[in-house]
């Protein structure tokens, strides 16, 4: 490790929403010098985001990470040098029942489809507009039948916090096998191919980055805990769903005493970074 740049070796990814954006999705100024601190002295930044293509574009052009992203909580990893997709996974054709089986019990929550090419709503709602306002998307309204879930890399239902939940725990009912689900949000559910999480596109991250590197990643909702279980180092804003505080504990990471709104990721930088710099000294 060069004195000048002592992070070198070392990645942070991190979630956007509710760990790096403020709650008004800007990124601070305390922590946009944090990134371009890390970076000048060998580090390397990287985000993972539930958002899809559309959504994500401007955080791509503003904070330009320097390997792939990691979009649709895990179904795609994103080169926006390149502009070209580097993985990515379709849902299987027996969502498209259960998508009608949901919109069906539950009619007031919103339902979308999402792939490269756009956000597909087939069921509106009020929580489904937030949605959409929230991630600045302009939808386009089809039927299941116009957009087949298997052409598509998630599904996203959006509804009152109660609703979700009882959603989540109808469908954990079936017993469904080739279907991941996850909370993004309380008024979130999503739908992913089986095996996708933020989780397995950092262990496919992996083998696109140096070898030995070491990676530090950031979260704090359901759809975070895979990817921070799969991390070398792993940390949480103060506010963080139970669950995550849960995984944090688990794996000996880092619980802030900062939310995303009071500077969060320069204080979680600089622990990623401590911890990554006493490892290297104790193996030196």
């Amino acid at each position: 490790m060069k004195q000048d740049m002592p992070y070198q070796g070392l990645v942070l990814i991190t979630d956007l929403d509710g760990t790096l954006l403020l709650p008004d999705k800007r990124l601070s100024a305390a922590d946009a010098e944090a990134i371009a601190d890390f970076r000048a002295k060998g580090g390397l930044f990287g985000i993972a985001t539930g958002r899809g293509l559309q959504a994500t574009k401007e955080y791509l052009a503003l904070l330009q990470p320097d390997f792939p992203a990691i979009l649709y909580n895990g179904v795609m990893l994103y080169d926006a040098d390149a502009e070209e997709v580097r993985m990515s996974s379709r849902l299987p054709a027996t969502v498209n029942a259960l998508l009608e089986d949901l919109m069906g019990r539950f009619p007031d929550a919103g339902v979308e489809l999402l792939n490269e090419e756009g956000v597909y709503v087939i069921q509106d709602g009020e929580y489904e507009r937030m949605h959409l306002r929230i991630t600045k998307i302009t939808p386009v309204f089809r039927t299941l039948k116009e957009c087949p879930a298997e052409l598509c890399c998630k599904s996203l239902c959006a509804a009152a916090e109660d609703v979700i939940d009882q959603m989540l725990a109808y469908v954990g009912r079936l017993g469904l096998t080739d279907i991941m689900i996850t909370k993004s949000n309380p008024h979130f559910l999503e739908i992913l191919p089986q095996g996708v999480s933020k989780g397995s596109a950092l262990a496919e991250l992996r083998k696109l980055l140096p070898e030995g590197i070491k990676i530090g990643a950031s979260g704090d909702f359901d759809n975070d805990i895979l990817m921070l279980k799969a991390a070398d180092y792993a940390g949480c804003p103060a506010d963080s769903q139970p669950s995550v505080l849960e995984a944090i504990a688990e794996v000996g990471g880092y619980c802030s005493e900062k939310t995303c709104a009071d500077g969060f990721f320069a204080d979680w930088k600089e622990e990623a970074c401590a911890r990554y710099q006493n490892a290297a000294e104790v193996s030196g």
